[in-house]
């Protein structure tokens, strides 16, 4: 099988095409590999801040032990409110009643 100058330099030409191709998409590939790696690890390293800033925002926040202690102090300070309540009411009925007497005394010390 002989082969002639025209068919080599097509023969040459093809495989040298065929060698560019696979070259290429090597070389690329990694490239594009690389890049992506590169960018999902600046995500994971943004995420990882926001996932500390968070850890930092909860650990802040009070906790149940807290929120009990609180609603026992409410607990405690309506059951004082109630207690100035029902003084406030008693003094009210005693003042009425010296009004009442003051009233009296004064007509009886006018009519005479």
């Amino acid at each position: 099988m002989a082969l002639d100058l025209d068919t080599g330099l097509k023969l040459a030409s093809f495989l040298l095409s065929i060698g560019a191709i696979i070259y290429t998409f090597f070389s690329s590939r990694k490239k594009d590999t690389d890049e992506r790696f590169k960018d999902g690890s600046k995500r994971m390293d943004r995420h990882d801040m926001r996932i500390v800033a968070l850890e930092q925002t909860v650990q802040t926040m009070p906790g149940t032990g807290d929120i009990h202690a609180l609603q026992l102090e409410l607990v405690k300070q309506t059951g004082s409110l109630a207690e100035m309540r029902a003084v406030m009411e008693g003094n009210a009925k005693i003042m009425a009643r010296l009004e009442t007497i003051v009233s009296r005394h004064e007509d009886h010390l006018i009519g005479g």
